[in-house]
């Protein structure tokens, strides 16, 4: 299945033509280990650098020592979901956490939640859309 999934995306990766995001730093937060093999094989394809929070406590931990151009956060994870965790990104103090791009990534999302805990958009995880996913966070490559 992992394999499988990998060849899938080797090959439209292949089938695309995607510009180097190298200068990028993605916070992938995602609970699953295949979802997170998945999206990192995809950002490194990308020369982006990522880092992975298993859950949200993580990342909202990692936010207090790290500096990312974007966040793409699953919402269903234990400890802290995506939105109580955009919600805790979103109270430290500082412009940067209430400017960072926090994408929630996931299959079904809450429309509403999106914008009540002020995330900046959706983009879909399952099946993933990696066109989408490049278009989306290439806006924010310094």
């Amino acid at each position: 299945m992992v394999i499988d999934a990998l060849y899938e995306i080797h090959r439209t990766m292949e089938s695309h033509e995607f510009r180097s995001l190298k200068g990028l730093r993605v916070l992938v937060v995602e609970d699953n280990s295949i979802s997170q093999r998945l999206i990192y094989t995809i950002l490194l394809q990308w020369q982006v650098s990522a880092d992975l929070a298993a859950n949200g406590k993580i990342a909202v931990e990692m936010m207090s020592a790290n500096i990312y151009d974007v966040v793409l956060m699953d919402i269903m994870m234990p400890e802290l979901d995506g939105y109580d965790a955009t919600r805790a990104i979103r109270s430290l103090e500082g412009q940067y956490f209430r400017n960072l791009p926090i994408f929630a990534f996931s299959a079904t999302p809450d429309p509403e939640k999106i914008i009540e805990c002020s995330m900046t958009g959706h983009i879909t995880k399952a099946p993933m859309d990696k066109v989408e996913l490049h278009q989306r966070i290439s806006m924010y490559l310094k």
